[in-house]
């Protein structure tokens, strides 16, 4: 294990801290995790390539396999992108999914120009707890490697692929080449979400931006489009919980039918 660092202005550091911006995770194929438990997942699932901890935390990860460096309060505040770390920074292998490996095989979860890194991060997590084969982010949603984003997955960012840089049309047409039904969620849907109970083949699921929904152009390309039954007053569900309800309707379709 290196000496402790004590400087922000040590090289290293700032290396690591640059990850917190999109173009420098894309450069370096690295993205930055925060926190025991996330970090503690990304080990489990071997993406971590160094972890950055303080003195309290650093027992923690001296069988952990990777390099190991203690870092004093002060520089684990400047590689953490949260206002209240908690003592330890990994640097991970940023590694993007690929569309042909998601396409065809279950409840694959699908956002375009999705733009908070908090929905991101709670929709990956959603996807992760539902069964997904992976999330979709299309080209101009937000990076889901955001720090942001891969706080709120809570550590699913690693377990399931994540495939970017891709457009909405793309999606489609290799989801109709692997005969998998495309549904988008929209509020003036003609079925509702819980007709994805009675789905018989591999659906995508797809999500428009928090504000303005799905482009009506979009709607036209889909299969079928679904909404979610409002049964008391409130005006709307926030993205993240519509997705959870969308995607937990679908994924009873592979669940094992009741007893008796």
């Amino acid at each position: 294990m290196t000496e402790p660092i004590t400087s922000t202005r040590n090289e290293r550091v700032k290396a690591v801290a640059a990850l917190q911006r999109t173009r420098e995770r894309r450069a370096a194929g690295r993205f930055l995790v925060e926190g025991p438990n996330a970090v503690a997942e990304a080990l489990a699932d071997d993406v971590v390539e160094s972890v950055f901890a303080t003195a309290d935390r650093i027992a923690d990860y001296r069988d952990a396999g990777v390099a190991v460096v203690e870092v004093s309060d002060h520089v684990l505040e400047r590689l953490a992108d949260s206002r209240t770390p908690q003592g330890v920074v990994a640097v991970a292998r940023l590694e993007p999914g690929a569309l042909d490996d998601v396409v065809g095989r279950g409840v694959l979860i699908v956002c375009d120009r999705v733009s908070d890194p908090g929905n991101v991060g709670a929709i990956i997590r959603v996807a992760d707890a539902a069964g997904a084969v992976g999330v979709v982010v299309t080209t101009g949603s937000v990076d889901p490697w955001n720090p942001k984003a891969v706080r709120a997955t809570t550590g699913s960012i690693t377990h399931l692929p994540i495939v970017v840089d891709v457009g909405l049309e793309e999606v489609v047409t290799a989801c109709r080449a692997s005969n998998q039904e495309v549904v988008a969620l929209d509020a003036g849907g003609a079925d509702d979400v819980f007709s994805l109970e009675r789905r018989t083949r591999p659906v995508a699921l797809v999500f428009g931006n928090e504000a303005h929904g799905l482009d009506p152009v979009v709607l036209g390309t889909v299969d079928r489009t679904v909404a979610i039954p409002h049964l008391g007053r409130a005006e709307s569900l926030n993205l993240a919980t519509a997705v959870a309800v969308t995607a937990y309707a679908a994924a009873r379709a592979d669940l094992p039918a009741p007893p008796g």
